[in-house]
């Protein structure tokens, strides 16, 4: 029985078949009879690797950033125009993900009293994440670097018109547990693995970086609502990205210094 291809993870999800090959191959072979690996292998490309850093001047509009099982993007907010953001839509190839919340107290001790009082005093967040990017074929290496150097871009500071040093903001998205989570990148790391391939770049077109990569990432979240106890604050709860919300955000909070 044929699969459907609207069932097929690979075809659904864009993912691509690395083994892939045209039915009709003499476009990729050269005269001598070798394969020319810089012709695209037709369904073996992955589409989500592929998908450059693209400006989103539409808040929350994601339409256009090819399928995946979850959700899984990084939006860079521009400090000045908090309507416009660029992208990074990684596959989501994820290892781990902690979600991290700590109440803290402020402690008195009275004379006459073994016991300790306690008074609330601040709340904080942390979250860490590890996952891995992965080409399948030598045309995804640009994209996927590309995106990669912005992510770890995001540790660095921006200059503003007057040369002062800011840091930026970004919106983090993992499934709906993490959706669209106003912070910024304390930690971006990269591990390279032995048993992960690296390009040697035999034509000279390319860049010598690993095929396959560890990325461990320690995000800091600074909520568009206040933090509360309360059953409806949408922690780990799906909220709707509103342009009114981030400009009251960045109004707010301005931006990381």
């Amino acid at each position: 029985m044929a699969v459907r291809p609207d069932k097929n993870i690979y075809q659904r999800l864009g993912m691509g078949d690395p083994g892939a090959r045209p039915k009709d191959n003499s476009t990729l072979r050269e005269a001598n009879g070798t394969i020319d690996y810089n012709v695209p292998s037709i369904g073996g490309q992955d589409a989500k690797n592929l998908f450059p850093i693209t400006e989103n001047s539409s808040i929350g509009d994601l339409e256009n950033i090819p399928q995946d099982l979850i959700k899984f993007q990084i939006e860079v907010i521009n400090p000045t125009n908090p309507n416009v953001g660029d992208i990074l839509a990684f596959r989501a190839y994820l290892d781990s993900l902690s979600d991290d919340y700590t109440g803290g107290y402020n402690s008195y001790k009275y004379n006459g009293r073994a016991e300790k009082f306690y008074t609330y005093n601040e709340f904080d967040r942390n979250i860490s994440f590890n996952f891995k990017i992965a080409a399948q074929t030598l045309q995804e290496m640009k994209p996927i670097y590309q995106k990669l150097n912005y992510l770890v871009a995001q540790t660095a500071p921006e200059y503003s018109t007057n040369g002062r040093m800011r840091g930026k903001f970004s919106r983090l998205t993992i499934g709906d547990w993490i959706s669209n989570v106003p912070g910024f990148f304390e930690n971006v790391g990269l591990s390279w693995n032995k048993n992960y391939p690296w390009e040697i770049d035999l034509n000279n077109d390319t860049d010598q970086v690993p095929h396959v990569l560890d990325v461990s990432c320690k995000f800091k979240p600074i909520h568009d609502f206040a933090p509360e106890n309360n059953k409806d604050t949408p922690f780990i709860l799906p909220r709707p990205k509103k342009t009114s919300d981030v400009l009251s955000f960045l109004n707010t909070f301005g931006t990381p210094s």
